[in-house]
C-alpha cells in the first residue's frame, strides 16, 4: 500500500509540469527529492507524460491548476494495462510516441532534473549538519 501511495505522490507531482500555469520546478523537486533520478525519469516519460501531455499541447488546455490525483492514477493504470496487451504494431506506435514525448519534454526534464539534484544536495547538507 505504501508503494502505491508513493507512486501516486510521484505521479501527482510530475503532473504539475503539464498544467496551464507557471511551473514551480523547485516545489516539484522538493516533493520528489526522496525518489531516485532514474525512478523520476521513468515515471515522467513512461507514465505521466503519455497521460498528461495532451493538456500541454492543447490550444486551450482544460487543466489549469492541477490534475485530479484519483483520475490521474486511474488513467495511468489504464495506460499500463493497455500497454501490457499491445501487439507488435501497438508496441511500435508506443515507441514512436516515447521518442516524441522525450523530444518535446527534454528541456522540461533538464530543468527539473537540475532542481531535483539541487534539492537532493541540500537535503544531504541538512542531514550532515544535524
Amino acid at each position: 500500500m505504501e508503494n502505491q501511495l508513493e507512486q501516486r505522490k510521484l505521479w501527482s507531482a510530475l503532473s504539475d509540469l503539464f498544467v496551464d500555469a507557471k511551473v514551480d520546478y523547485k516545489q516539484i523537486a522538493e516533493a520528489l527529492k526522496d525518489f531516485s533520478i532514474e525512478e523520476i525519469e521513468f515515471a515522467l516519460f513512461e507514465r505521466v507524460a503519455p497521460v498528461c501531455i495532451g493538456n500541454m499541447l492543447a490550444p486551450i488546455p482544460p487543466i489549469w491548476w492541477y490534475f485530479d490525483e484519483d483520475q490521474l492514477a486511474s488513467d495511468i493504470e489504464a495506460l499500463i494495462r493497455k500497454r501490457a496487451r499491445q501487439g507488435v504494431i501497438g508496441k511500435c506506435a508506443c515507441a514512436v510516441q516515447r521518442c516524441l514525448i522525450r523530444r518535446i519534454g527534454s528541456s522540461t526534464w533538464a530543468e527539473l532534473k537540475a532542481e531535483i539534484e539541487t534539492a537532493k544536495a541540500a537535503k544531504g547538507m541538512t542531514c550532515r549538519s544535524q
